[in-house]
């Protein structure tokens, strides 16, 4: 199976999704889709008090919204949805296809200075005896370096990472994410398919928005069995 991000409908509704072996659903907001627990009856579905730290929750039932504060989920329970908010940052799936796992963590700048990625792989191998190696790790939208203008002090956070250009630095958080993770093991890395900053039309983003109007949800989740949500064609809109 070719795996990769494939923007799809449902009537008028639009939403991202990753396309990949069954039974895992990987999924991803644009501002084309109004409620999409509704629209492909992701329920139930835990979410996070984000607080841009390493602190990571492990969800076995499901919890009413806000009553857990953190920036990553894990979970080997089919049919609970793990979602992560994002309007720049990135969010990050992990899919362990051998013990039938999954995570999604909220990646911004601060996460990553306190750990949010070896938090995330660490958790996994010990939650499911999970092997870096066979780890698939997927990222969604986030802002390119070219349009994330940081601090000279940046430089003291990471060893990498850091454009400098015209006297301004930028962060690249892909590419710092996906070092840390290839430095732990994991092999199987997916970049982001879009820049949240230059696609107005679509994503929220926080550095072009100032005032958010909204925010960019990303939903990972195992099903249990195939049904018709799992059969939605592909939309003929493109970004």
């Amino acid at each position: 199976m070719n795996r990769c991000w494939v923007l799809k409908s449902h009537g008028k509704e639009l939403y991202l999704q990753f396309v990949m072996e069954k039974p895992f659903v990987l999924l991803f907001t644009t501002k084309r889709v109004e409620d999409i627990h509704k629209t492909l009856d992701l329920l139930p579905y835990v979410e996070l008090e984000q607080v841009h730290s390493s602190k990571i929750r492990k969800i076995d039932e499901p919890f009413p919204p806000k009553s857990l504060i953190g920036d990553g989920l894990l979970t080997s329970r089919p049919r609970i949805f793990l979602v992560i908010k994002v309007a720049d940052c990135f969010p990050l799936y992990i899919v362990d296809p051998l013990n039938l796992a999954i995570g999604i963590f909220h990646v911004g700048w601060r996460g990553l200075r306190d750990g949010i990625i070896e938090a995330a792989v660490a958790a996994f191998r010990e939650q499911f005896n999970s092997m870096p190696e066979k780890l698939i790790a997927v990222f969604g939208p986030g802002i390119s370096p070219e349009y994330y203008e940081v601090g000279e002090e940046f430089k003291e956070y990471f060893h990498s990472g850091i454009i400098e250009k015209d006297s301004k630095y930028y962060l690249d958080i892909f590419g710092v994410a996906a070092g840390k993770l290839k430095k732990l093991g994991v092999n199987t890395i997916y970049p982001p398919p879009h820049d949240t900053y230059s696609n107005p039309e679509w994503f929220h983003s926080k550095r072009r928005d100032v005032e958010l109007k909204g925010l960019n949800r990303a939903i990972i989740g195992i099903e249990k069995e195939l049904s018709i949500h799992s059969l939605i064609q592909d939309s003929p809109y493109d970004i």
